[in-house]
């Protein structure tokens, strides 16, 4: 009798159609690329276009600004000049302790006289009270009619000053036309007449 092998034979392998070989080879993926191995020196660098014995050039996306020209330096006072300058600011301090504009046109007034021969600290007052805004009002309180805290000499100083200080360009012409519309139109366009005839 014979019998019946239950399994011990493998059996032959099964061929697959070829619409299922078709299958197979769609489902099955391509092997992806190797990636790239970092180089074996950290510090290889690519090529920046340019060598490192070549000076730095300037990237096209910052410009290289503009250098600001600034106006010339003014050079420094001579010690009596400094000295004389400082005396102006001590004695400019004194018009703070008088509130009444009469007597701060007097003492401004003498302080030029007093400066006479120092046309550097007389520049430095007319100065100063340009800054302040007090110029056009104590010089107009000289230059008032019945001042009882004014001289003729402290009126000859405030011109002389205002000379100094037009050339100097402290004060300007436009400063001078302003004034003489301003609040002491009358007495600035008296100094206006003095200061053209002290100029002549």
């Amino acid at each position: 009798m014979s019998r019946v092998d239950g399994g011990n034979r493998p059996s032959p392998p099964t061929k697959r159609s070829e619409f299922e070989r078709g299958d197979a080879t769609r489902d099955t993926k391509p092997a992806a690329a190797p990636a790239a191995r970092p180089p074996a020196n950290a510090t290889v660098r690519s090529f920046q276009g340019r060598s490192d014995f070549e000076p730095a050039r300037p990237s096209p996306s910052r410009p290289t600004p503009t250098p600001v020209q600034t106006q010339a330096a003014r050079p420094p006072p001579s010690p009596a000049d400094a000295e004389s300058i400082a005396q102006a600011d001590m004695e400019l301090g004194l018009l703070e302790e008088f509130p009444d504009a009469d007597a701060q046109s007097g003492i401004a007034s003498a302080m030029l006289h007093a400066h006479s021969d120092a046309p550097v600290s007389q520049n430095r007052i007319v100065e100063r009270l340009k800054q302040d805004g007090r110029l056009e009002s104590l010089f107009g309180e000289v230059f008032r009619e019945d001042n009882p805290f004014v001289e003729q000499p402290h009126k000859a100083a405030i011109v002389r000053a205002l000379d100094t200080a037009l050339t100097r360009g402290t004060v300007t012409s436009d400063d001078l036309r302003a004034f003489s519309r301003g609040t002491y139109a009358q007495e600035w366009q008296q100094i206006g007449v003095a200061l053209g005839d002290a100029r002549k």
